[in-house]
């Protein structure tokens, strides 16, 4: 199962602190269903336990949501009324609740824009724009969940340009940083935007940044894509996979969205612009990404509106909420279903066709 949580979009503009909506789809069969968790306040029916209204996360956007022993942390990100926020946020699937989760140590200030990744016990947070100082960061903040603890990590070797909605993956301890959105002048804006093309990583064995050397069919620098790690081993292929994914994002230099998928390889720092079979999603930014055993579920984003009734708050975009999957190992039933939808044989043959399959 894959949880969405409904955070803000731009029909909820002037709703800002309105709680964020979680929303369940069952991977299975691709059937959404909304989860209610209602306040101590509320009258209404519920087989689920009531949460008070300050343990919930109002909406916002830039945040990160993280797993780690089966529950869900949601750290940072803002909205345009509130600000900030600097607060962790846990969601337990099983009981249905939100709660705050203390925590002590050297915290960072509040922000949004920033990446974050776990590794065993602990989330490293990398980047992000800070609420306060108004600049971009550059830092790493490390999250104990055992002690609840922050830690800010002091690295070595060459840090990576300051910078906020970039992407992070972990591959054999490394922590890949790709893109997001810089300034040529340093770490406070000047309206010269500035989008690195340049892959940084950090070693979390030794603290060290390092400067591979790639190759190949490198991605342009962008921001507010989507990166994931996808690892997989085919038995009758006899093929292990352990590779970050790019999609998506945008270029705010040449006002471009793209929607091209690129692969990297860690053990030969390459890489590789790959073309899948099927429709893939329209050019967009700000979707979310998750990797589903041998699936990668993609959802939503927002992407240039061609409406000319487009209300100039919304800055020309309009929200998206379709739902694209890219399956590394299709069933026959997976391209048996693919085949239906794209010659529309649901509206022909409805009737002789088995409901898993529309």
């Amino acid at each position: 199962m894959l949880y969405l949580f409904h955070a803000f979009c731009l029909l909820d503009i002037f709703c800002k602190k309105k709680e964020t909506k979680i929303i369940l789809i069952l991977s299975g069969n691709y059937r959404w269903r909304k989860l209610t968790v209602r306040t101590d306040n509320s009258e209404s029916e519920t087989a689920y336990p009531s949460v008070s209204q300050n343990s919930w996360p109002y909406q916002r956007y830039g945040h990160t949501v993280v797993e780690y022993n089966g529950k869900a942390y949601l750290w940072g990100g803002r909205n345009d009324e509130f600000g900030a926020c600097s607060k962790m946020y846990c969601f337990d699937p099983e009981a249905v609740t939100w709660s705050v989760v203390p925590s002590e140590g050297e915290a960072p200030p509040a922000r949004d824009g920033h990446s974050a990744v776990v590794v065993d016990d602990l989330m490293f947070m990398f980047g992000g724009f800070e609420e306060d100082s108004q600049r971009f960061s550059q830092e790493t903040f490390a999250y104990n969940f055992k002690q609840r603890k922050w830690y800010e990590l002091k690295t070595t070797g060459e840090l990576p340009q300051w910078r906020d909605f970039h992407t992070a993956c972990v591959i054999n301890k490394k922590m890949y940083i790709f893109g997001g959105r810089s300034d040529l002048h340093g770490a406070f804006h000047s309206s010269r935007d500035y989008y690195s093309d340049v892959l940084k990583v950090l070693n979390l064995k030794t603290g060290r940044w390092e400067d591979p050397k790639v190759t190949g069919d490198c991605p342009c620098g962008r921001r507010s894509h989507s990166a994931c790690k996808f690892f997989f081993f085919l038995k009758i292929y006899r093929v292990r996979n352990n590779k970050m994914y790019i999609f998506g994002g945008y270029l705010g230099t040449e006002n471009r969205h793209l929607n091209e998928l690129h692969e990297f390889d860690p053990a030969t720092s390459c890489w590789r612009r790959l073309k899948p079979f099927g429709t893939g999603p329209s050019p967009r930014r700000r979707q979310c990404v998750v990797v589903v055993g041998e699936r990668v579920f993609l959802f939503g984003g927002t992407m240039p509106s061609n409406s000319k009734k487009m209300d100039p708050v919304h800055s020309g975009l309009c929200d998206l909420s379709d739902l694209h999957v890219l399956d590394y190992a299709p069933t026959l039933k997976d391209l048996a279903a693919n085949a239906v939808i794209k010659n529309r044989l649901n509206e022909r043959f409805s009737d002789l066709i088995p409901d898993d399959l529309k």
